[in-house]
């Protein structure tokens, strides 16, 4: 990325919900492109609202009144902060709290800060991870479309969820979710002893593959495979064969590249057709023939049989990943197929570029109307 000239330097807060490098939705946006920004002139700080200790805890189940306390903790820790905010802008990544309604992102408002919304689900539906149910109504939801309608600008990862905002929004962009292409590459790698069908993915997501058993059941038995799990959570597949391989992330792109074909399958439901089909992205980043679930980013994304495969029904599923199993030229052809995607469309530097030019736009704006 090559520096405008005539640019100033932009300083910019980024109220996140969970601690730095810890979890997918900001890793893969707003920490992933700030060091692309900074050579771009704009610096971002980031606030996380759990520290360490409770972003770690709410990935399990129990020690509730530990997460009770650690919580109330970032909540005074969060409203320190407001006293200290000294920006040219600032950024809420899905929200500035983990529970309760906006009254962060209304405090920032009234007192002129330009704002920038950011998320990349659909959080304005009721989801909680198996761990934490107990929190689903402390996140309140409905301060999604509280959030759309008082920020400058709306930052999405899809159409699904860009046309929710624009009804409460007049200023809308699509960033997707995106890869960083120098780090994850096609790879050479010794050929598998058998074919491996891969997923890898978090803890939340796995509820999606550990719903898929009866399909899994149906692969698994029609050639022999392995059915490889890389995730933070030894997954529930009942009668199943797999093997699992707990993610880190100085073995992702080792994990991904032992995938001969890479598997994401999903629910045709409002929260499925808000996510930003990232793992179907990191699959193709690697040059990995993929199958999908043909539902919301994912149709973006993937044009059946040219950059990777859709399927709907079992039987859809069986057919994609057998075709695939028995041909490893079009294993091939589809791999570096979606490998250019990437490059083309979903690349990290390309959504940060992007992001920036948000960014300076509502600087712009706000500067125009004072």
């Amino acid at each position: 990325m090559v520096r405008e000239a005539g640019l100033r330097d932009l300083h910019v807060l980024a109220l996140v919900p969970y601690a730095v490098g810890t979890t997918p939705s900001q890793r893969y946006r707003l920490e992933q492109w700030a060091p692309l920004l900074s050579e771009r002139g704009v610096v971002v700080d980031f606030s996380p609202f759990a520290d360490p200790e409770l972003t770690a805890l709410l990935q399990s189940p129990g020690r509730v009144l530990r997460k009770v306390w650690l919580t109330a903790a970032a909540f005074a820790r969060r409203a320190r902060n407001l006293s200290s905010v000294a920006h040219d802008l600032v950024i809420v990544h899905r929200a500035a709290c983990l529970a309760g309604p906006p009254f962060v992102e209304r405090r920032l408002h009234a007192q002129g800060w330009p704002l920038i919304y950011d998320f990349d689900d659909a959080i304005f539906r009721l989801h909680a991870a198996a761990a934490n149910r107990w929190l689903a109504w402390l996140k309140a939801p409905g301060k999604t479309a509280a959030l759309c309608r008082l920020s400058d600008h709306v930052v999405v990862c899809n159409e699904f969820l860009a046309s929710y905002a624009r009804e409460r929004n007049d200023h809308v962009s699509i960033v997707p979710t995106s890869v960083d292409t120098e780090r994850c590459r096609p790879l050479e790698w010794p050929p598998n002893d058998r074919l491996v069908i891969g997923w890898m993915g978090s803890s939340t997501s796995q509820t999606y593959l550990e719903a898929a058993v009866p399909m899994l059941r149906e692969i698994v038995g029609a050639r022999p495979v392995e059915l490889r799990v890389v995730s933070n959570r030894r997954p529930s597949l009942p009668g199943v064969p797999h093997t699992w391989r707990e993610w880190s992330a100085e073995t992702e792109t080792a994990d991904l590249a032992g995938f001969d074909v890479g598997i994401m399958p999903m629910p045709d439901d409002d929260w499925a057709r808000g996510k930003c089909a990232f793992k179907a992205l990191q699959y193709m980043a690697m040059g990995v023939a993929t199958v999908a679930s043909a539902v919301g980013a994912n149709l973006e994304v993937i044009a059946h049989g040219r950059n990777g495969l859709l399927a709907g029904t079992t039987d859809e599923w069986l057919a994609c990943v057998t075709l695939l199993v028995d041909n490893p030229e079009l294993r091939r052809q589809l791999g570096m197929a979606g490998r250019r995607t990437v490059e083309e469309r979903y690349s990290m530097k390309k959504s940060a570029a992007e992001f920036e030019r948000v960014i300076r736009e509502v600087v712009r704006r706000r500067r125009e109307r004072q």
